[in-house]
């Protein structure tokens, strides 16, 4: 079963790797023979694990069907070849997703509707997005960092403070002009609900010629919800919660860049003589265009998040705020919020993907931009902290209490681990934790003195130089001894598809993930 696997693995990276280098090589064509590829038992094989493997796989859609129950019956081999079936004689139609709504953190009465497909719809988007990830990929900009392999909002952030950081210093030694002073903070009303079916095939199709293929994602489309027993037609939107609804929406949201071809990425030479690539090629514009007095404009968008850097005057600034609204409801359908879309100086900061961002003066340096935790975000984890340690919380042994502690310490931890004075937030926290437990215990222990209830307390087996909260095999997680440094564009990961087999990079993945070098 493990050979199976690594074969089916294998073949569709070799199918990903030529829709991959043919998309790089033929950006103006289409693609026309996907269909085989799509309805292969490979490909299904490989959705589907992906699909088991998945937290989500336990959730069923409106059919009731889990991973788990296909799994008890030992059908998996049958419900593929049946999927399969289906699909080459033209029989499968997608099920209506089930609705639910998730609570929007932070925001009490606001919840965000999450759509649920079946176990099938999910295998068939799964296999879709095989084949169409390579093709977009290879399209994508380097300023776009939502939802792609190897990509995160780290790097959307330090892409950005390296962008925004000042770069020439005056006769002082310091950088006392900042190059871009504005910046438009994007806001796009309910984006995924309102992106216009229209403009979307019509992007997919300039990429994928296999009618099929175009035919299956329109109907993934229009396959509509079902909340309440009530079927709700989806005439506008992608299926939130499937699998390949974060692919669609960059599909479209990638017009917002295209915009800016000038300043973030040339895809057509000028000049066939040039050896630089098409970033490099933007930065030398931006440059000009900056020393000439022209305004320039820079877009890094994460999915629907997008902050536009600009280089002029506030009043210039305004007018691409109108101008972007016109352009994105002319490519896309989408509308700008005119409330929530701003117009911010760098030097105030703004929150970005959950970050403090802005530029700051250093009386020494000048100019400096940095990532900062938002005071808010560090309110909300006290917060939490403090719901989870009250009174009424004190049926559970301690043990129990830093199980369920530990995990929020470490995911926050690690999310905020490269923002600037991460180190003197994590030591805060750290004590803040540490006398929100022991006011815990002295609730649950009333007639306990200080030093029975110190007794819990003792060297941690990670530092024996730090006094933590223990019980068992269970001790309180310390923000502090987590590493923090800055971020490095270098760390983003390069999809294997993206790589040639030759590269040694590409070969040493290869062994690793299919199991020929331990």
């Amino acid at each position: 079963m493990d050979m199976d696997r690594q074969a089916d693995e294998a073949w569709i990276l070799s199918v990903q790797r030529k829709l991959y280098q043919w998309s790089q090589a033929n950006p103006g064509d289409n693609w026309r023979d996907m269909w085989g590829w799509l309805t292969d038992i490979r490909t299904l094989r490989c959705a589907w694990r992906r699909v088991a493997s998945n937290q989500g796989g336990r959730t069923a859609g409106v059919d009731g069907i889990t991973v788990g129950r296909i799994r008890a019956r030992r059908n998996e081999a049958r419900f593929l070849e049946g999927l399969q079936a289906e699909l080459r004689l033209g029989a499968y139609r997608p099920s209506p997703s089930k609705r639910i709504l998730i609570p929007k953190a932070g925001k009490p009465g606001q919840h965000r509707p999450l759509g649920i497909p079946t176990i099938k719809d999910r295998v068939v988007q799964g296999a879709v997005k095989l084949l169409l990830e390579p093709i977009f990929e290879a399209q994508f900009w380097h300023v776009s960092y939502g939802f792609r392999p190897g990509r995160s909002s780290h790097g959307a952030l330090e892409y950005l403070r390296r962008a925004a950081l000042p770069f020439k210093r005056d006769q002082d030694n310091r950088r006392s002009r900042l190059p871009y002073p504005w910046v438009i903070e994007g806001d796009i009303k309910s984006c995924f609900d309102q992106i216009s079916h229209h403009h979307l095939m019509n992007r997919l199709r300039a990429r994928v010629g296999d009618r099929r293929v175009t035919r299956l994602v329109g109907r993934f489309l229009k396959a509509g919800v079902l909340t309440e027993d009530q079927f709700l037609r989806t005439d506008n939107g992608t299926p939130q919660g499937g699998i390949i609804s974060p692919l669609l929406s960059n599909i479209v949201l990638s017009a917002i860049e295209e915009r800016y071809e000038r300043w973030a990425y040339h895809r057509t030479k000028l000049y066939p003589h040039r050896t630089s690539d098409g970033a490099a090629a933007a930065a030398s514009a931006r440059s000009t265009d900056r020393k000439a007095g022209r305004c320039v404009f820079l877009p890094v968008r994460y999915a629907d998040d997008f902050i536009l850097l600009v280089s002029g005057t506030r009043e210039e600034a305004l007018a691409e705020k109108s101008a972007l609204a016109e352009h994105l409801r002319e490519t896309t359908g989408l509308e700008l919020s005119p409330e929530k879309t701003k117009i911010t100086a760098l030097t105030e900061g703004f929150d970005f993907l959950g970050f403090h961002f802005g530029a700051y003066w250093n009386k020494r340096y000048g100019f400096g931009t940095s990532v900062r935790i938002p005071k808010q975000k560090v309110a909300d984890l006290r917060h939490r902290i403090k719901q989870l340690t009250k009174r009424n919380t004190t049926l559970v042994s301690l043990e129990e209490k830093l199980q369920e502690i530990n995990p929020i310490l470490r995911g926050w931890a690690n999310y905020y681990r490269y923002c600037a004075y991460a180190g003197d937030v994590f030591t805060s926290l750290d004590w803040y934790v540490g006398d929100r437990l022991w006011r815990w215990l002295r609730s649950k222990r009333p007639k306990a003195n200080a030093h029975e209830i110190l007794g819990s307390r003792g060297p941690s087996k990670v530092r024996r130089t730090r006094t933590v909260w223990q019980d068992r095999s269970s001790e309180q997680f310390l923000l502090s001894l987590i590493p923090v440094c800055r971020y490095r564009l270098a760390w983003l990961g390069t999809p294997e598809f993206a790589m040639s087999s030759g590269e040694p990079d590409a070969e040493r993945k290869s062994q690793v993930r299919f199991g020929k070098r331990r």
